[in-house]
């Protein structure tokens, strides 16, 4: 039997950027490596961009998703093209998955499963019927197939379930699979979190394994919107093995991942393993859309369809081999994220307020990485390009006073040699100093620090974020807020000073994290960023928001609690919605050589400043989604301002 090829394409879009997106699409169908393909898959809602949130509501979006689908139906007609867009029809919308063939529209499927957990909430948007459809629907003129079908095409069959259907306990592909179907298409929209695609190839390996089929899964890659980051990695699973991987947190505006198979392995595969689930299964009957090519078919390119000899069996090397570290996955996510934020938002550059902290370095270290893997990816004029200048990329300044100390600002001013980026010092005690002396003239109160401590320590973040945002604008660049989960599930930020900022690209991430990510870099483990002398420094020091006297000798573990505890404590009471005295119990085989009592202590503190702190996560720059979970309001963790739990 001749082999049939599958292209899955993994793709950067931009929502609302419907004219963009179709470009992209069109050049992925059109490269080299999808040109000899039979069958061409695109991530859900590839045409719209996914992160449109409530503009999904504009009738002019649906009507240009249209437009563009007509000139894609016609791009290269020979080959099966998948590809995602929102659909009205009747009275709802739906996220679709549209079918094209020979000029025309086959059919249009609709996602059955919504994700609406976490960082998804397609349920605002779209509808989703409640069991399979099969009927007709009117578009622009063309008769339509509307619903969930198994296509026959060439020599095999295959059915779509789209992202969330993958992964639901009732997969679609169960009813698909007893109906005859050989491959499973899955496009996504499945957003980045470290170790999550360990959790996709398991999922889908252990369902090609149960259902003795091929499953292709691919995905979106990048920051598509910008709290989200997508990571690619489209891959094909067959019969309980993963055979094939593409790229993921790629830089490139697209990638293509193809596989060469032979239907009969698979059936074969089928015959020997399986049988129909029992007990009471009653697999839908559902009807079967067959394509009937020519035998001698030519690509949109109008070149004789042949196979690529090097693809004639099932190729079972991974693209992929060289599996990513959490540190090194954190890395490249933020990369990339930063990467798009900067390109779609068509701003020059970061500026950054280094203050010779772990947060503030690892932004700089960030920055210096993204503008490495984009040169390595996309050519090394990409930036320039892009109208972005090299040297002007990362802007740096340390705002001194009388209390930080002479060790951080070498460490700052040694990190912006490293990095070759531009470096400024000055000092803000003047302006301190005329800030307190105009409020101590209006109230008639001299200002101490036994009596307001708080108010002279936030008063120097304050006026650092006039001067670092009046730099960012000369620059034209984003400015980098640098605070990191711990710090906003505490409320250990002044608002309008240091949480001031474009984008906060560590906001996901708990300063553990960050800490032990800056110790796994010095040991030479992080194939991105390279040991530096800075750094060294900088983890011989505890960390301190140098704003009391330096005769307190400030440090933040003494103001809050050790991090580790602080993260443990987080992690239990708001991620796993654990009560109290579980907490407790955890602690205690956690951290034995602490007492229990003060352990107590940690928790109640950890409650009381986690209640009274919302109103200031509700203000936080934007964030990336890097975790199993996160603390941004309007991505992950919603909670209420006013609260008071006993």
């Amino acid at each position: 039997m001749t082999k049939s090829k599958i292209a899955a394409v993994s793709i950067n879009t931009t929502p609302l950027d419907v004219l963009g997106n179709f470009e992209t699409i069109r050049r992925a169908i059109l490269s080299k490596d999808s040109q000899d393909a039979d069958l061409i898959l695109f991530p859900e809602l590839s045409i719209s961009g996914y992160g449109c949130e409530d503009a999904f509501y504009r009738p002019n979006l649906w009507e240009k998703c249209l437009q563009v689908l007509h000139q894609l139906k016609t791009t290269s007609p020979n080959q099966v093209i998948v590809v995602g867009l929102p659909v009205f029809v009747d009275a709802f919308l739906y996220n679709c998955m549209a079918v094209l063939y020979d000029g025309k529209i086959q059919a249009f499927v609709p996602k059955l499963n919504l994700a609406n957990t976490g960082v998804h909430y397609e349920k605002r948007w779209f509808h989703a019927p409640n069991g399979f459809q099969t009927k007709q629907v009117r578009v622009d003129g063309e008769v339509v197939p509307f619903g969930h079908y198994v296509f026959s095409f060439r020599d095999f069959r295959f059915a779509i379930e789209i992202c969330e259907d993958s992964w639901a306990s009732l997969k679609p592909s169960e009813t698909y699979n007893v109906n005859g179907t050989d491959v499973i298409l899955s496009p996504g929209a499945s957003h980045f979190a470290m170790g999550k695609q360990n959790i996709r190839r398991q999922i889908f390996q252990e369902t090609s394994r149960n259902q003795n089929n091929l499953q292709v899964f691919t995905n979106l890659c990048g920051n598509e919107s910008g709290r989200i980051i997508f990571e690619g990695g489209a891959f094909f699973a067959s019969c309980g093995n993963v055979v094939k991987e593409g790229p993921r947190l790629h830089f490139t505006p697209f990638e293509v991942t193809s596989l060469s198979f032979d239907p009969n392995e698979i059936r074969a595969s089928k015959a020997r393993n399986f049988r129909e689930p029992n007990p009471n299964f009653v697999p839908n009957q559902l009807p079967t859309l067959e394509f009937n090519p020519n035998k001698q078919v030519t690509n949109g390119n109008g070149r004789l369809k042949v196979h690529d000899k090097r693809e004639m069996g099932i190729d079972a090397s991974i693209e992929n081999k060289e599996a990513l570290s959490p540190f090194e996955e954190f890395t490249k996510a933020v990369c990339l994220g930063l990467y798009d934020y900067l390109r779609k938002s068509k701003t020059k550059g970061y500026t950054l307020s280094l203050s010779g902290g772990a947060d503030s370095a690892t932004c700089a270290l960030l920055v210096s990485c993204m503008a490495e893997m984009a040169r390595k990816e996309n050519g090394k004029d990409n930036l320039t390009k892009q109208g972005i200048s090299d040297k002007n990329l990362l802007v740096t300044l340390y705002q001194k006073t009388k209390n930080n100390s002479q060790i951080t600002e070498e460490i700052a001013k040694t990190l912006s040699e490293e990095l070759d980026c531009e470096f400024h010092s000055i000092s803000i005690d003047e302006m301190v100093s005329s800030s307190v002396s105009l409020i101590e003239s209006v109230t008639g109160t001299k200002l101490n620090w036994q009596e307001h401590d708080l108010a002279l320590q936030n008063i120097q973040a304050r006026v650092r974020s006039p001067l670092i945002w009046l730099l960012a604008n000369l620059n034209g660049h984003l400015l980098l807020s640098t605070g990191n989960r711990s710090e906003a599930a505490v409320g250990y930020t002044t608002m309008d000073g240091d949480s001031s900022g474009s984008i906060a690209p560590l906001a996901g991430v708990s300063k553990e994290f960050l800490l032990d990510l800056l110790d796994d870099i010095q040991k030479g483990n992080n194939r991105y960023i390279t040991p530096k002398h800075s750094i060294q420094l900088l983890r011989e020091t505890k960390p301190t928001a140098e704003l009391k006297p330096l005769a307190e000798h400030q440090e933040d573990e003494k103001d809050l609690m050790p991090y580790p505890i602080l993260n443990s404590i987080e992690r239990k009471l708001v991620y796993l919605g654990v009560n109290e005295s579980e907490v407790l119990e955890g602690l205690k085989s956690e951290f034995p050589w602490e007492t229990k009592e003060q352990l107590l202590a940690y928790i109640q503190k950890f409650k009381k400043l986690f209640g009274i702190s919302q109103w200031k996560r509700e203000r936080l720059p934007p964030s990336f989604h890097l975790d199993d979970y996160g603390l941004d309001p309007k991505s992950s963790y919603r909670f209420p301002i006013l609260s008071n739990e006993t």
